[in-house]
């Protein structure tokens, strides 16, 4: 049949730009399988397991020739990446309790005993709980909203939410950033339930510290440690509230204490020098006066 051997020659065509390492397919393949790996280290194997059969069942629907989640892949792209994923077969995750305490990394363990600790202490002064916890990734923002929602510890104190950064770039996605499309709820009725306490947590990207409009909150905690001191001045000016706490989570056996010194000391100094009453004012004396000398006139146009 000549389809049959369309489809042949095109076949071997993608299988040797595969093996070149250089087309966007795989390059695709190669950023969802590091997503995974990063994902299982930091996070743990649950939430690994979650995200390989979570977008690989998404990534098989929307690699239909028919479906415009993908609009700017060539249909054969589409088939070629449809072709390998149906080699995978991935069995969907337990959320039993058993499991969501098994299957998690020690750090998400810190960051839940945090959360419980801190509603806690704001409970007892008769104040509601708001958090935000600040995420690098989009993909670890997506697993991290998965196990608060399921971990028998929180599923029941927190109501979470998910706000991510959208990319508005021309460039086509890699099948891996169909994550752009699996937070289902809109951000503006994620941010009005946080406001109106429907939400009492919030899990987010870059998108939170970027000028959206969040009100103030009692616990902000940054799962990863910012990158420079711009982002950490961010982050904590969140934190609001009277009594408000601000948490940073790094380990103990990197550079991390050194940053969060470096910068809580450059924080210090910028408070300093903006409170020094001798540093020069941002109006001079003779720009008072040239504005006093031109406060009386008036301007005056023809009338129509």
């Amino acid at each position: 049949m000549k389809g049959s051997a369309e489809w042949l020659k095109l076949d071997q065509q993608l299988s040797k730009a595969l093996h070149k390492k250089d087309t966007f397919v795989h390059k695709s393949v190669r950023d969802f399988c590091l997503s995974a790996h990063y994902l299982l280290e930091t996070i743990g194997t649950w939430s690994a397991d979650w995200f390989v059969y979570t977008v690989v069942n998404a990534a098989k629907a929307a690699a239909n020739p028919y479906d415009m989640m993908f609009s700017s892949w060539k249909n054969s792209e589409k088939k070629y990446l449809l072709k390998i994923l149906d080699r995978i077969s991935p069995t969907e995750v337990s959320v039993c309790d058993e499991d969501m305490l098994d299957e998690l990394a020690p750090k998400v363990t810190t960051l839940i005993n945090s959360l419980l600790e801190q509603k806690f202490d704001e409970e007892a002064r008769n104040e509601a709980f708001s958090g935000i916890i600040f995420v690098e990734r989009r993909h670890a923002a997506l697993a991290l909203v998965e196990i608060l929602r399921h971990h028998p510890f929180t599923k029941d104190a927190f109501r979470v939410g998910c706000l991510l950064g959208q990319s508005d770039s021309g460039h086509r996605h890699s099948f891996l950033d169909i994550t752009r499309y699996m937070s289902k709820q809109e951000q503006k009725d994620t941010l009005r339930e946080f406001r109106n306490g429907d939400k009492n947590l919030l899990v987010c990207t870059a998108v939170a510290e970027e000028g959206i409009d969040i009100q103030a909150c009692g616990s902000v905690i940054r799962w990863d440690p910012p990158l420079n001191m711009a982002i950490w001045a961010q982050s904590r000016g969140r934190a609001r509230r009277r009594r408000s706490t601000f948490t940073l989570m790094f380990s103990k056996s990197g550079d991390g204490e050194a940053k969060v010194k470096q910068w809580e000391a450059l924080e210090n100094e910028m408070v300093r020098l903006y409170n020094d009453p001798s540093r020069l004012p941002l109006v001079t004396n003779d720009e008072d006066e040239d504005d006093n000398e031109h406060s009386n006139l008036e301007f005056r146009t023809k009338s129509g």
